[in-house]
């Protein structure tokens, strides 16, 4: 049984992705990680990384790649970096873990694939409490066609476990069948379509969130600072196995968002305070918000009518 951690990006994301190595390190866990390109100029993978390797498309096998060419032929409103977080399903592991990098691990992620076990699918997050509104244009259409509770098995598909099997690319396909019989419930992403499967093909899924386990809620916005992490894992003793700063691109100012500088030295982390402050200060950042929203909702709008 192998296990192992895949992670996907490029130059843009380096930052994050380099804290999120520390942290996984720093937590314990010595699993193999793999990351995979995400397009445009590749990360620069640090020597010091132990058992950290950039893998190349090439090293997938073809049936994997056709299988990303189709996803992404078939929903051309999802860049195709995202859609490649399905090539886990083909890679060298028994079992892995993907992760986005705006995560910071906060556990030994190596002792979460226990919890795999008799599940096909481990994740630890709240997702089901938004009731389908980041997956489902019309969330209470998608359950009644689906029956009750299909919006109760939703995922979110930046941080998961994952035993692949070899139905599951059908099930997939299945799921992307389902959307486009249905083109007007979900929305267009790559999170949707793990939803969609979920609800169709009923794998076996376990949230660690949920009832009997109750980790905390592994979403970043849920938390002020560093100290109610610390309360809120003290006070019911309840783990939580990473923070996913999802919802928008952290600006580096906000109490909660000094675990993203983990990794740095005190002079670097002070020079990155100083930097996302002053661009907070002047509006810089704000304006760079403004533009990077306006231009995903126009190639969101060109694919659409495309």
């Amino acid at each position: 049984m192998t296990r192992g951690i895949y992670l996907i990006a490029n130059r843009r994301s380096e930052k994050d992705c380099r804290n999120l190595i520390y942290s996984i390190r720093r937590c314990g866990c010595q699993l193999p990680v793999r990351i995979i390109p995400f397009g445009g100029t590749p990360i620069r993978v640090d020597p010091e990384w132990q058992d950290v390797r950039l893998v190349s498309q090439s090293e997938f096998p073809a049936e994997g790649l056709a299988f990303i060419d189709e996803l992404h032929r078939r929903i051309p409103q999802c860049p195709v970096g995202f859609l490649r977080r399905f090539l886990c399903w083909y890679g060298e592991f028994d079992e892995f873990l993907y992760s986005d990098n705006d995560i910071v691990a906060l556990t030994n992620w190596g002792d979460l694939f226990d919890y795999l076990g008799q599940y096909e699918l481990v994740h630890a997050d709240l997702e089901y409490t938004t009731k389908g509104m980041f997956n489902m244009r019309q969330p209470a259409r998608f359950e009644q066609l689906m029956g009750a509770g299909a919006l109760e098995v939703a995922v979110t598909a930046g941080h998961f476990l994952c035993r692949p099997k070899a139905n599951h690319r059908g099930d997939l396909l299945a799921g992307l069948a389902w959307m486009e019989q249905h083109r007007d419930v979900p929305f267009w992403h790559d999170q949707a379509l793990l939803h969609v499967t979920l609800a169709i093909a009923k794998w076996p899924a376990l949230n660690l969130c949920k009832p009997p386990h109750n980790w905390g809620c592994s979403h970043a916005g849920s938390y002020a600072n560093s100290l109610d992490i610390i309360r809120t894992i003290q006070a019911g003793n309840t783990p939580i196995s990473h923070l996913h700063f999802s919802g928008g691109v952290p600006s580096g100012t906000r109490p909660i968002e000094e675990l993203l500088y983990s990794d740095r030295t005190p002079a670097q982390r002070k020079r990155e305070l100083l930097r996302a402050l002053l661009s907070e200060a002047t509006g810089v950042s704000s304006t760079r918000q403004f533009f990077k929203r306006a231009a995903r909702g126009l190639k969101r709008r060109f694919r659409n009518s495309a």
